[in-house]
């Protein structure tokens, strides 16, 4: 029995290790192409850019927040980020936003420029 158990937690291991090998890297997204997508796509609700031309239209109480403000969040990173926008509704509930139906590229891309407007804080001093 115990012998099976041992043979059993191999063939997993095994099994893992083969999957693992072939598994492709998540591809980082391109900063520079998600900011030129999220002025178009985004802008209308998100302040996207300090720079961008137009205030983002706000309805009712609750004001999207501004991607610096989501890059600054903390405990934010891409796979947080990604997990969001890909499982968001189609229907929004409770003034959420509503999926964008983003291909994996486009995503990937916005999530890269969110976090390029993160804060650099200074060194400390010593």
């Amino acid at each position: 029995m115990k012998r099976l158990a041992v043979l059993a937690v191999i063939a997993a291991l095994a099994a893992y290790a083969e999957l693992a090998a072939h598994a492709q890297p998540r591809q980082a997204g391109d900063a520079k192409e998600g900011g030129a997508f999220a002025l178009e796509a985004c802008a209308g609700c998100h302040i996207v850019a300090a720079d961008q031309p137009f205030k983002p239209i706000y309805v009712g109480d609750i004001r999207p927040p501004d991607f610096k403000d989501i890059a600054n969040k903390p405990g934010i990173t891409a796979d947080s980020l990604i997990h969001y926008l890909d499982t968001l509704p189609v229907i929004p509930k409770d003034s959420q936003m509503a999926n964008a139906d983003l291909s994996p590229e486009q995503t990937r891309d916005v999530v890269a420029y969110i976090l390029s407007l993160r804060n650099k804080q200074p060194l400390p001093m010593r």
